[in-house]
């Protein structure tokens, strides 16, 4: 059975996303009064890939998204606001630009404010042990020495090792849970036991919206206040983030004017107003304009500006670069490995079952896109990655890269081969013309290529199109073995983020596509023992694998991957169902039948099995 596969933010390694007419105040279409601004009137429609015009209202319609607000910002200014479709399909009511949505993750960079200004009032310091400050609840036992000394910080930067990555939402009549519950593991469907430690602080980097929970604990317990009074007190209300709140429905300080959340055929899942208990890592709803103005007082903070709220100190702590494991690049609070047009950004995506946003601002010369849809995931990240690069097209945002220095033959050899990223992409590096410039090719199976040019920079070092790091290959300091090395120049910080494959080694996923299925399963068997957290043997990654050479009729490497699939995942009926259809499609009644019945077997409720089934018997 192919299921959905939710396919991470491409956030990592900088990858990277209707009904009605547009409505900004009143049912007449309206342009703001700034449109006179050369730059905002070419914002005025969507220019697509293919520089294709589309109004806002054929844009969310391509993309099958139910509604948008999307605000630019420039030059510490809000220059121009959108808002298209609709916050209800039932009912067709349209969005306008005081229409808040669920931003999920969005709000952890709100709480990582607060904790700063917090910190900055003398209240709490963000570097001593967090145990300092609870009192209703107390960090769980570890087999790490380590895990009392976790810091504020570093749960803010999801380098404190902790579990709970993120959470599902909850609507009014359900058993909600409190923060207490959360971080013990009860009332929770995506989690059975309490929050957990999986590694010592700063070894690496773990999404941990359990440790945004802590957080929130402890900032309740010193202040003996809610986060969500705080949120408004310090931020939204001096602000004037009148469309802005961290109080969820249910509560009469909750918002009137909401987006309500669509599934993939956009339609409004259960009453569609979901409720997050875990206010600190996913609590939030604002508009794209509210979202901007809490911006623009970063960016001025961060220029040494007049600020209402937030100071250079609180700006400087939420948005330095911390650490630059996995993901390239991330703060306390906020996400720093995007480099869209050769810019320093600090960012935030956001996630909730149908709905979510991205916001981006530049650290310096005031320049923003903050974007929210009332979509599901797969409509939503293509729509905002579109809508994203169109912006920074239109604006002329892109600062050009150039080589600063000439690379020797031996530079260029030890930079070029194949690299495995930390979420198991094979990367590779070749010389593609006589003019001594790289490309860098992504090539992850599932995920297809992504091009982009190096630069070299001097020092064996090579700047990245759309990439805040330089890239260079030093030995590991413990295995000696090349590694493809992130340098931060910015922060001062080093990542040796990707192994150097050697010259003839064949991943998993390739020897499945050359072999037979007993060297494919004993190639598999041996990356499962040096590499058991590897993305390679997950069970979407292979299913999701056996559908792609199903999908291109190679029929023998479908069964590789299936095979394969069934051996790790014994107990998993959807390993013998996917197996049964790439039977059944060679030809083979006979197993497909056999693993049918399996597959019904360990899951009585699985329909198709027993539809296919009755049908070949």
């Amino acid at each position: 059975m192919n299921q959905f596969i939710n396919v991470t933010f491409k956030l990592f390694m900088a990858l990277s996303c209707i009904v009605a007419s547009t409505c900004l105040a009143s049912d007449v279409e309206k342009e703001p009064s700034f449109v006179n601004d050369n730059y905002a009137k070419k914002l005025t429609h969507f220019t697509s890939f293919q520089d294709k015009q589309l109004s806002y209202e054929q844009f969310i319609d391509n993309y099958k998204i139910p509604g948008l607000s999307f605000t630019v910002v420039n030059q510490y200014k809000i220059i121009y606001t959108k808002v298209a479709g609709v916050k209800d399909s039932d009912s067709k009511e349209k969005i306008d630009k005081n229409t808040a949505f669920s931003t999920a993750s969005i709000a952890k960079p709100v709480t990582a404010t607060i904790a700063a200004m917090l910190a900055e009032q003398g209240k709490l310091s963000l570097d001593l042990p967090i145990s300092h400050y609870l009192t209703r609840w107390k960090l769980p036992n570890s087999a790490f020495s380590s895990s009392n000394s976790i810091s504020i910080r570093q749960l803010l930067a999801h380098t404190s090792g902790m579990s709970q990555g993120g959470y599902a939402d909850f609507h009014l009549g359900d058993d909600i849970p409190t923060i207490l519950e959360v971080l013990d593991g009860q009332k929770l469907p995506r989690y059975k036991s309490p929050i957990t430690m999986l590694f010592p602080p700063d070894a690496d980097w773990q999404y941990s919206g359990g440790g945004y929970v802590i957080v929130q604990v402890a900032i309740e317990d010193i202040t003996g206040k809610s986060l969500q009074a705080l949120a408004q007190e310090m931020i939204f209300k001096p602000l004037n983030m009148n469309n802005t709140t961290m109080y969820q429905n249910g509560d009469k300080h909750f918002l009137t004017n909401i987006a309500k959340v669509h599934d993939r055929e956009q339609k409004v899942i259960r009453d569609g107003i979901p409720i997050c208990p875990q206010i600190a890592p996913s609590g939030l709803w604002s508009t794209s304009e509210d979202m901007a103005k809490f911006t623009i007082e970063y960016q001025k903070a961060l220029a040494g500006k007049k600020t209402q709220v937030i100071s250079n100190f609180v700006a400087r702590t939420t948005t330095a670069t911390y650490t630059l494991k996995k993901t390239g690049g991330w703060a306390p609070g906020w996400m720093r490995f995007e480099g869209k047009g050769n810019l320093k950004w600090f960012s935030h995506g956001g996630s909730n079952t149908g709905t979510g946003g991205h916001i981006m601002s530049t650290m310096q010369g005031g320049k923003g896109i903050m974007i929210f849809m009332n979509a599901t995931t797969e409509h939503r990240a293509p729509a905002i990655d579109a809508l994203v690069n169109a912006t920074i097209e239109k604006m002329n945002w892109s600062k050009p890269l150039k080589a600063t220095a000439l690379a020797s033959s031996e530079q260029l050899n030890k930079i070029s081969g194949r690299y495995l990223s930390p979420f198991d992409q094979i990367v590779e590096i070749k010389l593609t013309s006589s003019d001594n410039s790289y490309e860098l090719m992504y090539s992850d199976k599932a995920q297809g290529n992504t091009n982009a040019k190096m630069y070299y920079q001097g020092n064996g070092q090579f700047a990245l199109f759309n990439n805040p790091n330089l890239i260079s290959v030093e030995r590991h300091p413990t295995s000696q073995q090349p590694y493809l090395v992130l340098n931060n120049l910015e922060s001062g910080l080093k990542e040796y983020a990707m192994r150097k494959l050697d010259k003839n080694e064949l991943l998993p996923f390739e020897v499945a596509s050359n072999a037979d299925y007993i060297k494919t399963l004993n190639t598999y068997k041996k990356w499962k023992k040096n590499y058991p957290d590897s993305r390679f043997l997950s069970a979407n990654t292979l299913n999701n694998a056996g559908y792609n050479a199903l999908g291109n009729k190679n029929y023998d490497v479908a069964l590789n991957f299936f095979k394969v699939y069934s051996h790790f995942y014994p107990n998993d009926a959807n390993a013998f169902d996917s197996l049964a259809e790439a039977y059944l499609l060679m030809g083979d009644n006979k197993e497909a039948l056999a693993n049918y019945q399996h597959s019904l077997q360990l899951n009585p409720d699985n329909l198709n099995a027993k539809k296919m089934i009755k049908k070949l018997k």
